[in-house]
């Protein structure tokens, strides 16, 4: 059973601003990873993020051309803890970090239940920066707990408690507590 519904990516702007995302990958044995990022950024339907080469995430991806981003909210701080921990190449990663997996709909990796919401993405490009490259992939859909969904359809980043990292690498976050409305629309 599906814990979190499709939809629509662009309206939910579910990953607005730059909070701490979850990457889920797998191996070519079929082996669960994840990853805590926070250096990203989306043009359009694409997402940009910077992943060191030698870790498994990258590899994963590179190989698969597939993973998901995965979103935490301020209920699973201790779980990003877990999935930040070095782990071998030979262990499910989501169940050792105490989570559970649950299917994609697009993509082999599968998404993590216990998260507010998902990205399914696909591989487009990558390229080498210094000690990590720069991975571009479409995002091709998206799901969350209904519950984050506001009157307007967008998704509430204030009531899922989305997290910011703002000391990396140490373990020091922020959480907004509220929306503040602007004067004029900015596409005006």
């Amino acid at each position: 059973m599906c814990y979190k519904n499709e939809v629509d990516l662009q309206k939910t702007k579910i990953l607005a601003g730059n909070p701490v995302i979850v990457i889920t990958t797998v191996d070519e044995k079929g082996t669960n990873n994840v990853a805590a990022i926070g250096s990203y950024f989306r043009i359009g339907s694409t997402i940009i993020l910077a992943i060191n080469r030698e870790s498994h995430t990258y590899k994963n991806i590179v190989k698969t051309g597939e993973f998901v981003v995965n979103l935490p909210g301020l209920k699973d701080l201790e779980s990003i803890m877990k999935v930040s921990r070095h782990y071998s190449g030979e262990c499910d990663e989501i169940s050792a970090s105490g989570l559970q997996s649950e299917d994609s709909l697009m993509v082999k990796p599968p998404t993590i239940r216990e998260y507010p919401a998902s990205v399914e993405c696909r591989l487009i490009w990558t390229k080498d920066v210094e000690t990590y490259d720069l991975v571009a992939a479409e995002m091709l859909c998206a799901r969350c707990d209904e519950s984050y969904i506001d009157p307007a359809g967008h998704f509430d980043q204030v009531k899922a408690g989305v997290l910011h990292i703002v000391r990396y690498p140490d373990p020091v976050y922020i959480v907004a507590d509220h929306y503040v409305q602007g004067i004029e629309r900015m596409d005006a």
